[in-house]
């Protein structure tokens, strides 16, 4: 049996980030991931400059500027033939740049940094249990490569294992106390930027147009281009039946984005890897002993690309949370629980934005006058939504939104039955979201209607551990039924 402060379980991005911090102010950390690096994730791979910010506080962005990444500045956003151009607003910090990091080569970048700073990075290690003591998880068991069984004991145990966390399924916070379906697909693949050396290449692109999502993503080394499609999710199975049918079929559909990689060479194109399972979550992610951080505590669609920034952010504000308190239990969960409600309350926003994208239809009269607004300068304006500077509903209030409505009205391009159906449809579900953040529940499970999409499919926990012998110090764990939201009041 070994002791340390905390056990992390999950080496990527809030794994590294939830170390570094701790490890940086000389504390024990010990990291566990069952794979060895590098590695591949399936991700978007998008950070804005406030996810680079994140890369600069972990300590891994001297690294990630060594693979040589197109520095992104600019978003351009096409809404049914309607663009605007605008500049990306700097991180808190100055950072004013955007990096598109493969995920094989990025999460290295994340552990080596980690390691740099003192933390015990252990690969090719998986957890196998936890470790109990007066109803409190007191550490953990995993086994390493060579198969041999080991024990951490710490003051917490944080789960960064992703959307399906073990960690969360032994807690007894598998099943999400909140969930939404997701309604696209994502289909990628990489080629080569026929652009390289132009703002073009300085500049992420989306189009939206009909009920399709498209977006190009100057990436890294420079000169690559990552392509993303969301449709439909329905359209995932298509593209892996006929990949190359699919591709020529969403270019007719989206020839922005055909123009964008005209001249690019299609024997430089990657496979094309696609999902259509991302539903959006919200899991109980503190207790006795314990704590979730990125995905395996909350996640949402991708559409918005958002989910490495959060990853990130989430781990180093949880750290930021423990460095006061760490050498006291009691505390240590108090100031988990803390976290976990200031968490939901940063992602809620976001949460419900991705929501609102990921319905799968046309875009609505109101948002094509938005763009066309923000189209008249190229100052931040739509772009904070994705750089998270400002909320949607600082954004677009519903002064704004209301004009936008009677900008659509007026010029007549859709009929008037379906402008002010789709206006009055998104002032109400505005109003419920707003009603929402005001009420600042914990854990709340009331589902904003327009937002969250019910009967969403969630997974069967992973099996449990073969039953073993527990030293007579180390009670039994609670049984996974055991309701979350009853085991800590609210």
């Amino acid at each position: 049996m070994e002791q340390v402060d905390v056990v992390v379980v999950g080496g990527r991005l809030a794994g590294c980030a939830v170390a570094a911090p701790l490890a940086r102010a000389g504390r024990k950390v010990v990291v566990l991931d069952k794979m060895s690096f590098p590695s591949d994730q399936l991700s978007t791979h998008l950070l804005m400059p406030a996810g680079t910010s994140e890369l600069s506080k972990l300590g891994a962005l001297p690294r990630i500027l060594a693979l040589n990444p197109s520095k992104v500045r600019w978003t351009q956003v096409e809404a049914e033939g309607i663009a605007c151009l605008e500049r990306l607003r700097p991180a808190d910090d100055g950072t004013d740049f955007g990096v598109c990091i493969p995920r094989d080569q990025q999460d290295v970048c994340l552990v080596e940094a980690a390691r740099d700073q003192g933390a015990d990075i252990r690969e090719r290690s998986t957890f196998t249990s936890l470790v109990w003591r007066a109803g409190r998880v007191a550490g953990v068991r995993y086994t390493d490569a060579a198969g041999e069984e080991h024990e951490l004991r710490g003051t917490l145990v944080v789960g960064a294992d992703g959307r399906r966390s073990s960690v969360a399924a032994q807690v007894g916070a598998w099943h999400p106390y909140r969930l939404s379906r997701n309604g696209r697909g994502l289909v990628f693949r990489y080629v080569d930027d026929p652009l390289t050396g132009t703002r073009a290449a300085e500049t992420y692109n989306q189009w939206r147009d009909g009920d399709s999502f498209a977006f190009a993503f100057p990436s890294a080394p420079e000169g690559k281009l990552l392509i993303l499609i969301m449709g439909g999710r329905d359209e995932v199975s298509a593209a892996r039946k006929d990949p190359e049918g699919y591709w020529q079929r969403k270019l007719g559909e989206h020839p922005s984005l055909a123009r964008r990689i005209a001249g690019a060479d299609p024997g430089t194109y990657t496979k094309i890897r696609s999902t259509g399972e991302t539903p959006a979550f919200f899991r109980a992610s503190s207790g006795p002993g314990w704590a979730l951080a990125g995905d395996a505590g909350h996640f949402k669609d991708p559409v918005t690309g958002q989910g490495m920034r959060d990853a990130m952010w989430m781990g180093r504000t949880l750290a930021e949370h423990l460095l006061p308190v760490l050498d006291d239990p009691p505390a240590v969960d108090r100031a988990t629980r803390t976290w976990e409600a200031g968490r939901d309350r940063h992602c809620l926003p976001a949460y419900h934005f991705a929501n609102l994208d990921t319905r799968v239809e046309r875009q609505s009269p109101a948002l094509c006058e938005l763009v066309r607004d923000a189209g008249r300068t190229t100052d931040a304006d739509l772009t904070d939504l994705f750089g998270r500077a400002r909320t949607l509903q600082e954004i677009a209030p519903l002064p704004r939104l209301a004009r936008a409505a009677v900008a659509a009205l007026v010029r007549g391009e859709r009929p008037r039955t379906e402008t002010v159906t789709r206006a009055v449809h998104e002032v109400r579900t505005e109003l419920e979201i707003r009603r929402e953040r005001y009420a600042d529940r914990f854990r709340a499970t009331r589902l904003v209607t327009g937002s969250d999409h019910p009967d969403a499919e969630w997974p069967a926990p992973p099996s449990p551990p073969k039953p073993r012998v527990l030293a007579p110090s180390t009670a039994a764990a609670p049984p996974q039924s055991a309701p979350i939201l009853e085991e800590i009041p609210a």
